[in-house]
């Protein structure tokens, strides 16, 4: 399918009628036509004849430095029955430009990355001179970086896909967006809605009640509210919130009294998600921006714990949030980096600081997730509608899937029930990505592990 869309009236006019415009138009309006149609098809040979015997490329392209033809060849070969849209337009007397938006699922490697199995989408400009119906030459740009992030985007790692029983609990009101689940170790979950000030209380039966509402007015117009939650072996309730309000961005504590106050604002281009709380006290907290901080009972304020390289989101190119999903388990901080796909884990020292992340595992873009005595983490991986359980040998299976009914995975939790260990998975079903013709319902499911 070939879709052209031309913006400059007398042009369009020319095309439709036959290019009754003067005799320079009307030429620049046929080669017009003639490169369209060979872009359109990334017809490197049919763009070839259109070339003046001193035509010069002045352009260096994506894919190399061979110009114009090569990037057909190259795309032609990457991107088979792609799908091309033309927007051309006379820009001055001889000189005609042309955008193209080239949408295909690659087949073969771009930019030297291996492809994602779902669509791409190339952006190029392309400015001829042409004189006497022949291209003299040609200036090219294309959109490199964006090509790269999706080029990029990270994928789960492929695995076996388990046998799961997954058992819908109960479905939430269209809209709604559940973020953080835990096990309250009292025959109940805790959850918090995406930029909402509840903290809800929900039964295994899907009975839901509000546990406690923190003192700030949520926003989810502005991004206002809660994020993720985690308790403390006393009873008390820490949770992550994102507001404009300096005061208020950061790390909440809500006391087994129910007395809720910020222990420690962080600074407004932090991006508080993940908390989790270690033997001692100590709360930490994953910055999607890009780091791990601490926050140690009696300060004032967190600090950050650790920001090397893998827990870093990339510059530039990043698609999803650094540090999202963590857990504190046996001594150490697991962190899952949805932006490359990671999961690591960094010690705890004696004192308290953080030693040398470690990689366990790659292709895991996580969302959060939840660890089993034995180390195994179920990792929930949002848009990419599954549940993976990872080891420290990577990647072992997928627990459950889109076809299970596991859309937009958030966060999960394990439990221990008279049956066996289950466990609890919240979806926003696809409202942050929404699967086309499937129905956006947010659900609380649960999963028979063993």
């Amino acid at each position: 399918m070939i879709v052209r869309q031309f913006l400059h009236p007398a042009l369009a006019l020319a095309l439709a009628a036959g290019f009754s415009l003067g005799s320079a138009q009307a030429q620049d309006a046929s080669v017009a036509s003639r490169i369209g149609a060979a872009l359109a098809d990334n017809d490197a040979a049919g763009l070839s004849q259109l070339l003046a015997e001193d035509f010069v490329d002045q352009s260096e392209d994506f894919l190399g430095d061979g110009g114009l033809l090569r990037q057909l060849n190259e795309l032609h070969a990457a991107l088979p029955g792609a799908v091309v849209e033309l927007n051309i337009t006379q820009a001055k007397a001889g000189v005609i430009a042309i955008s193209r938006t080239i949408r295909g699922v690659a087949a073969s490697d771009l930019l030297g990355y291996p492809p994602p199995p779902i669509p791409v989408t190339v952006e190029a400009m392309d400015f001829f001179t042409v004189e006497d119906n022949r291209i003299t030459s040609r200036r090219g740009l294309i959109d490199k970086v964006g090509l790269l992030r999706q080029l990029t985007m990270p994928f789960p790692a492929k695995a076996p896909l388990a046998d799961a029983a997954v058992e819908e609990v109960m479905r939430f009101e269209p809209g709604a967006f559940p973020e953080g689940l835990i096990n309250n170790g009292e025959d109940s979950l805790l959850l918090t809605m995406l930029f909402d000030n509840k903290i809800l209380s929900v039964a295994p039966d899907g009975r839901i009640e509000t546990y406690a509402s923190l003192p700030f007015a949520s926003d989810p117009a502005t991004q206002q509210g809660t994020m993720c939650i985690a308790r403390d072996k006393d009873g008390a309730i820490y949770i992550t919130v994102q507001s404009k309000t300096a005061a208020h961005h950061g790390l909440w504590r809500l006391g087994p009294d129910g007395a809720a106050r910020v222990v420690a604002a962080m600074p407004p281009d932090a991006i508080p998600n993940g908390v989790d709380i270690d033997d001692m006290g100590r709360v930490y907290i994953a910055d999607s921006s890009g780091a791990v901080w601490q926050w140690r009972p009696g300060a004032s304020q967190a600090a950050v714990w650790a920001d090397g390289d893998l827990v870093r989101r990339r510059p530039y190119i990043g698609n999803l949030p650094g540090p999202n999903g963590l857990k504190v388990k046996d001594d150490f901080v697991h962190v899952t980096v949805s932006d490359t796909s990671a999961y690591v884990r960094i010690p705890i020292r004696r004192n308290g600081d953080a030693g040398d992340a470690e990689l366990i595992a790659y292709g895991a873009p996580g969302d959060d997730f939840a660890i089993d005595d034995d180390g195994a983490a179920y990792i929930t991986t949002h848009p990419f509608n599954s549940v993976l359980k990872v080891t420290k040998r990577g990647v072992e299976e997928v627990v459950a899937d889109a076809g299970d009914g596991i859309i937009g995975p958030t966060s999960a939790a394990l439990a221990e029930t008279p049956e066996g260990t289950v466990l609890y998975v919240v979806t926003d079903g696809g409202l942050y990505a929404p699967i086309p013709g499937v129905d956006i319902i947010p659900k609380l499911v649960r999963i028979k592990i063993d």
